[in-house]
């Protein structure tokens, strides 16, 4: 490699690095440091609570952020507590170790908070484990400390220093609806006429079309950065984070109206009269202006709290809601008129879409199984009660138990895994206890971090783990040697916690080698204690070990468990959620109640397991990016993101539909035809079949050609069949890619 290649690599390392989130790091120690000094405590477990609190934040809504916070806070300091507490009985220390383990581990299945502070709690169990004070008092002043300094860390992470790792993905996906709003306005500036040899039309229109085919291409080249920037958000379980999921709905949403926008340009082409084409115009006009709503949505963030964009808000009532009560036109099939009415409705029911997300971008909460398709009919119909049972909405409030049930099988992932953990934090206090290993907690949390669900995630995470922590043993041993005093210890440990944040979730060996001089300063029990680096090594290299052999011994994961075939097996699992529904509707009324336990229920629980395993896949997939990556690599997470997202919310529509739904012969009909859509997709992702006609997306199945909105059960429909094309479409890029 030449020099100008090798600066040209180093300059984009450079600048691929989190910056601000790695300073904002520093920051906090330094600042819960410099107060523990001057009041004459201890710095270490302050100083961990505010980087830890970091490390935890994912930016976004500020309320999902304080919660997150929250949980690594209460969660935190109440392990701490109760590791301290065990470290005198062996065997009490192992069955609460295995305890604490499996259920923080399994846990993550419930909640989004706890997914990403799982590991992290554990880490500070072993923390209070490993300390040489076991009296409660100690432990409780040991847990306030954390407290403190993770408070200090989130009120400098949510009001003096906000950091939103989602804002250029967030962004460039604004910058796809500026695109189309630019252009939906500006299309249709001609007038229309009719006569084909009018030079002056023709050339306007010639003009016209030269300008489609720049928008056309800037619109790709922008679609594609926005993947690209969402496929490389650095933030913990990015798959399982509302923002995340909602931005790549707002993509795929992005691509539905720029089809929408160019069949509107091809059908003001062959307009039938004046008041075809100015109909068509006017629909432009009421996109753009839709569009241009979405776009400032996402670059700002709305002062009302993205009220606004709720079936009731001020947006909904400026752009949706006078196309929800437009009467209805009894247009010949097969005319302009009759076209753009169906394309009216396709591009109603996107807005509505971009809408919800745009509101739970913001908000961190996505609207009820539901919710938002009763609210849009109450609009439409003008009525006063809900389209949709009550009982079906309080039941999707209780979403963490569903998730616990369906991952409570041996067939979970996630159980098996939390079992493992179990095993792995029991035999670490054994090989603590019995070997007399110096600071075994650094053995015990290496192995709990470097153990993944999959073994090759898990001797991928080992070496680099390893490989680190050698070479940032070897930098921390030279600090050690080189610091006098606090103050050069404070300004170190700013420095080498700033370094660690800002390779997090960029490359993970150079995350560990940044990392290790940071805990060992921080927990240095005196200046100059070169050796302790040496203790830190050798813990890491044991605690690896276990973790691969407790892998290779333990329900070993084979290559079985890929992202591409979970992705298929998710697929797999919608479709039978979807043959449940048949079934339930085929019951009658008495029998309806144990088919919902016996047939629905279950069938949800697979469909939820098996997303689950994919979502776990996809984070560690995300999290494990590295340096020099190829480009390509962003845009397959990021349409697997997309692929996990929509099973996810295809089962939630079906779950509306159910309690909606008719049952009836055409019904069933177009819910087959998914089913068979769905099995396709799976056979092609597990290998077995080749995906053909992955363009489809139902919309001839999808009602008359009215323009209105139909139904709550028709829109669901709509909503269902728009899902499987995306899981069609996703399914192919991702076999042109070759995932998995």
């Amino acid at each position: 490699m030449s020099v100008a290649a090798a600066i040209d690599r180093f300059e984009r390392v450079l600048k691929s690095l989190h910056w601000t989130r790695g300073l904002r790091a520093g920051v906090a120690v330094a600042g819960a440091m410099i107060v523990c000094n001057r009041l004459g405590l201890p710095m270490g477990w302050a100083a961990l609570g505010g980087f830890e609190a970091v490390l935890v934040d994912n930016g976004g809504p500020y309320r999902s952020r304080l919660e997150t916070m929250a949980t690594l806070l209460a969660g935190g300091s109440l392990v701490c507590v109760i590791g301290a507490m065990v470290g005198g009985s062996l065997w009490l220390a192992v069955i609460v170790t295995a305890a604490v383990c499996f259920s923080a581990t399994f846990a993550r299945v419930a909640s989004e908070r706890i997914a990403s502070t799982s590991v992290i709690i554990l880490v500070l169990y072993f923390a209070g484990f490993g300390g040489t004070d076991h009296s409660f008092a100690h432990a409780c002043a040991a847990a306030l400390e954390f407290v403190l300094g993770g408070l200090w860390a989130a009120a400098l992470s949510l009001v003096l220093w906000p950091v939103d790792p989602f804002r250029p993905a967030r962004r460039e996906v604004a910058e796809c609806y500026t695109v189309l709003a630019e252009f939906s306005g500006k299309m249709l500036v001609e007038e229309w006429s009719g006569d084909a040899n009018d030079g002056a039309a023709a050339e306007e229109r010639r003009i016209s079309l030269e300008h489609t085919g720049h928008f056309q291409r800037a619109m790709r080249l922008q679609m594609e950065k926005a993947r690209h920037a969402v496929g490389r958000v650095p933030a913990r379980m990015t798959a399982r984070t509302v923002r995340a999921r909602n931005l790549t709905v707002l993509l795929e949403t992005a691509d539905m109206l720029f089809a929408i926008t160019m069949r509107w340009r091809e059908l003001a082409e062959v307009a039938d009269d004046p008041a075809s084409f100015a109909a068509v115009r006017e629909a432009a006009r009421w996109l753009s202006g839709a569009e241009w709503a979405i776009s400032r949505g996402l670059r700002q963030r709305p002062g009302d709290g993205a009220a606004s964009y709720t079936p009731e808000g001020s947006h909904s009532m400026e752009h949706v809601q006078p196309r929800l009560k437009r009467p209805r036109w009894p247009f010949a099939k097969g005319t302009t008129r009759a076209h753009l009415a169906t394309d009216e409705r396709d591009a109603l029911e996107n807005v509505q879409i971009a809408f919800e997300a745009v509101r739970a971008v913001w908000s961190g909460v996505e609207l009820r199984v539901g919710g938002a398709a009763a609210r849009w009919e109450m609009i439409a119909q003008d009525s006063e009660e809900p389209a949709v049972a009550s009982e079906k909405d309080r039941a999707t409030q209780y979403r963490w138990v569903d998730a616990l049930r369906a991952n409570l099988t041996f067939d979970s992932v996630m159980m098996r895994h939390a079992l493992r953990m179990a095993v792995v934090g029991g035999v670490d206090i054994l090989l603590m206890r019995l070997t007399h290993v110096r600071h075994g907690s650094w053995l015990a949390m290496t192995s709990i971090i470097v153990l993944q669900p999959y073994g090759s995630g898990t001797l991928r995470r080992g070496m680099q783990r390893v490989g680190g922590t050698i070479a940032g043993g070897a930098l921390a041993a030279v600090l050690a040697t080189a610091i006098h005093g606090q103050a050069g210890l404070i300004a170190v440990l700013a420095v080498v916690s700033a370094l660690t944040l800002a390779t997090y979730a960029v490359n993970y060996a150079w995350y560990c080698f940044f990392l290790t001089p940071t805990f060992v300063l921080m927990s240095m029990p005196y200046f100059r204690d070169w050796s302790y680096a040496g203790v830190r090594m050798a813990n890491t290299v044991l605690g690896a070990l276990v973790a691969v052999l407790a892998m290779r011994l333990l329900w070993p994961e084979h290559e079985h468990l890929e992202l591409g075939r979970l992705l298929g097996r998710g697929a797999s699992a919608d479709a039978g959620y979807l043959r449940a529904m048949i079934r339930y509707w085929q019951t009658s009324g008495q029998e309806r109640p144990a088919a919902e336990r016996q047939v629905l229920a279950p069938a949800r629980r697979l469909s939820g397991l098996a997303i689950n395993d994919a979502e776990e896949s996809l984070d560690r997939m995300m999290l494990e990016p590295g340096f020099g990556k190829q480009a390509t690599s962003g845009d397959i997470q990021t349409e697997a993101l997309t692929f996990v997202t929509y099973l996810r919310r295809l089962m939630r529509v079906a779950t509306t539909l159910t309690t909606v739904g008719s049952g009836g012969e055409r019904t069933i009909g177009r819910v087959e035809s998914m089913i068979a859509r769905l099995e396709r997709v799976s056979a092609a992702l597990l290998g077995t079949e080749v995906l053909t006609g992955a363009a489809a997306s139902g919309g001839d199945l999808a009602g008359d050609d009215d323009g209105q909105p139909g139904s709550v059960e028709e829109q669901q429909m709509r909503r269902m069949e728009r899902q499987v094309g995306v899981l069609e479409r996703t399914a192919a890029e991702l076999m042109g890619k070759a995932v998995g």
